[in-house]
């Protein structure tokens, strides 16, 4: 049997939907307790303003635990193939980035970029951090066991996630290109940086 979502959860999943779609600053808590089916007033029994309900939102995507979520075991024995574990990986990123919060949650963030809530700017760069952690200590490793070219691996994490992000940010914020599509793109951002880094 699903789980009952709770009220706050429906508030955040509401006001997600809201602000993907009309802006932020376009968007009332009476907009989201409205849709939601509460008063207003219920609304503040759960978050102090639009301002913290916003906020929760960026940090419940911002952090996913990738590591969790995609380096499963299975992806790990990919290993020795580096080029098909690279393939495979970037494909579960692009499945993750595929769900409909996933691309609400970008377009809100594409939306909102640089603008300044309660003091906290909204960037990717938050959004990436976690990933570009992820990448370099992969990369770092493949330096390490000389699979790959002697490059740092920070900067190896910067080219090989942002060709992924524009992918995400052109393709993956609407219905209208096909996972198949985007996963053709994907493979060749995987082979062509494979074909630059490898030994």
């Amino acid at each position: 049997m699903p789980k009952l979502k709770g009220t706050k959860e429906k508030i955040l999943e509401t006001a997600l939907n809201l602000f993907a779609q009309s802006g932020y600053a376009a968007t009332s808590i009476r907009d989201i307790s409205r849709r939601v089916g509460i008063r207003e007033s219920a609304v503040y029994n759960h978050f102090k303003s639009k301002e913290e309900i916003f906020l929760s939102i960026i940090d419940k995507y911002r952090f996913l635990d990738l590591n969790e979520k995609i380096l499963s075991d299975e992806l790990l024995e990919e290993l020795t193939t580096p080029q098909r574990f690279l393939i495979t990986f970037s494909n579960k990123l692009i499945d993750l980035w595929d769900k409909p919060e996933e691309k609400k949650f970008m377009r809100l963030l594409l939306m909102e970029q640089f603008s300044r809530i309660s003091g906290r700017e909204i960037s990717v760069n938050g959004l990436l951090s976690e990933l570009r952690t992820l990448c370099g200590m992969i990369l770092g490793e493949m330096v390490k066991h000389g699979i790959i070219k002697k490059i740092d691996p920070e900067i190896l994490a910067d080219e090989f996630i942002a060709p992924l992000f524009l992918i995400r940010a052109e393709f993956m914020v609407t219905d209208e290109s096909s996972i198949s599509e985007v996963k053709k793109l994907v493979e060749q951002h995987v082979n062509f940086f494979w074909n630059a880094v490898r030994l």
